[in-house]
């Protein structure tokens, strides 16, 4: 059996040899003849019926095409729509190679923050990190008013203040340390203006510093609250009778813990190493020989030694309430 293709081929020349054929058999007739079209002289009757023949050739060609093949009528009939389907998944294909190009490109953001990061850690681990991010750098105060330029004067030195302390830490850099946006040193004077209290300005580690390297930071505002008045009692702590000296002073590092903590909750900011505050060690072997001295309950009292406020320190002093 012959294939299809040829089949095709085969029915095709049949069909324009048998269209030729009677085109030619009919000219011959109208020429014997001498029979007219339209009024013309035989031999153009004759020339028009051999172009109609061709016609007819080229015609029955493309109908037996047409419904012979598939492929023939979706390119004959359908090419427009395939090209606009080409160009459409053209079109998309573009958008989807764009999106994996940025998507390779954020990839490769990302590797790159993954390798800093993997970096930091490792430099962390060696004890090479100066700043980690949420840590306090610095903690200053500043009088709010309407005064722009004072302000202004005001948050430059305390940068470099900062500045100032970290190379005191031994760190050597001939550029500046601290990098606060401009955005961020605006907007803290535009808040200082409205006010006419006493702030704290802390200066706030944004991200894991290392040694040398330019530490991005953030300022941070409260207000600098009166915490405690003179003579305000902060805690107290019942020391019972018949205690050593040296137990006796135990119970007095508690009530000190135990201010220190009262106070932080009330408030009262610790410094930078996290102090609150600190009594001299003698001043409390002092009061346990005094405490010693009372045959039956004591109460020791810490009571506010002036006015403290949020900044601190939580400056106390012991009052003995003998019960």
């Amino acid at each position: 059996m012959l294939p299809f293709a040829l089949q095709v081929i085969l029915l095709l020349l049949l069909l324009g040899a048998a269209i030729a054929y009677s085109g030619n058999y009919v000219g011959r007739v109208i020429g014997k003849r001498r029979l007219t079209l339209f009024n013309l002289r035989p031999r153009y009757t004759s020339t028009i019926i051999t172009v109609i023949s061709g016609i007819l050739i080229a015609l029955t060609t493309v109908a037996a095409l047409l419904l012979i093949s598939q492929d023939a009528r979706t390119a004959l009939l359908g090419l427009e729509q395939l090209k606009r389907e080409i160009s459409q998944k053209s079109h998309q294909l573009a958008e989807a190679n764009r999106a994996l190009e940025e998507k390779l490109k954020q990839q490769r953001e990302l590797e790159k923050t993954l390798k800093k990061l993997s970096r930091e850690i490792e430099i962390s681990r060696q004890g090479q990190v100066i700043f980690k991010v949420g840590d306090t750098i610095t903690v200053s105060l500043i009088q709010a008013g309407p005064e722009k330029p004072k302000l202004e004067a005001g948050l430059k030195h305390i940068l470099s203040a900062a500045d100032t302390y970290i190379r005191s830490l031994g760190v050597k850099s001939k550029k500046h340390l601290i990098y606060l946006p401009p955005e961020e040193f605006d907007q803290t004077v535009n808040d200082l203006l409205v006010g006419n209290k006493s702030y704290i300005i802390k200066l706030i580690s944004t991200r894991n510093a290392l040694w040398g390297e330019e530490i991005p930071a953030r300022f941070e505002a409260a207000e600098n609250n009166l915490i405690y008045k003179a003579g305000e009692a902060i805690a107290s702590r019942d020391i019972p009778p018949g205690l050593s000296a040296p137990a006796i002073e135990q119970e007095i590092l508690k009530l000190l813990n135990l201010s220190h903590q009262t106070g932080r909750d009330a408030g009262v900011l610790p410094d930078l190493s996290g102090s609150m505050g600190s009594i001299p060690y003698s001043q409390i072997v002092d009061l346990a020989k005094k405490v010693k001295l009372y045959k039956k309950v004591v109460q020791l009292k810490a009571l506010a030694r002036k006015d403290i406020y949020t900044i601190g320190p939580l400056e106390i002093e012991f009052v003995i309430n003998n019960q």
